[in-house]
């Protein structure tokens, strides 16, 4: 499974990146509001913010997860990620995230 399969499969069986996409949104706007008015940024410039963000974040799961997993196929990955639970780990711990 590639970082793009991945991003889908938790977009489609999770709240995850909802949650997370939601909360650095918060994030990054709370720290263009710090900003001096002439420095803010736009809000295109916020949603890139975000979306990098968003990339970091699966670029990090995918990296942690492919030591485990010794295949490339979508089904072992899928089977990884059911059999440990990856989901449910993962919407806990964004809910208890915090961006400082």
């Amino acid at each position: 499974m590639n970082k793009l399969e991945l991003l889908e499969y938790l977009e489609k069986n999770s709240t995850a990146v909802i949650t997370f996409k939601s909360k650095a949104l918060d994030y990054q706007n709370m720290k263009n509001q710090k900003r001096q008015p002439a420095k803010r940024w736009n809000d295109t410039k916020v949603e890139r913010a975000v979306d990098k963000m968003v990339q970091e974040f699966i670029e990090s799961i995918h990296q942690k997860m492919i030591f485990n997993i010794k295949s490339d196929s979508y089904e072992s990955w899928q089977q990884f990620i059911e059999q440990n639970e990856v989901v449910e780990g993962l919407e806990e711990s964004i809910n208890e995230m915090e961006f400082e």
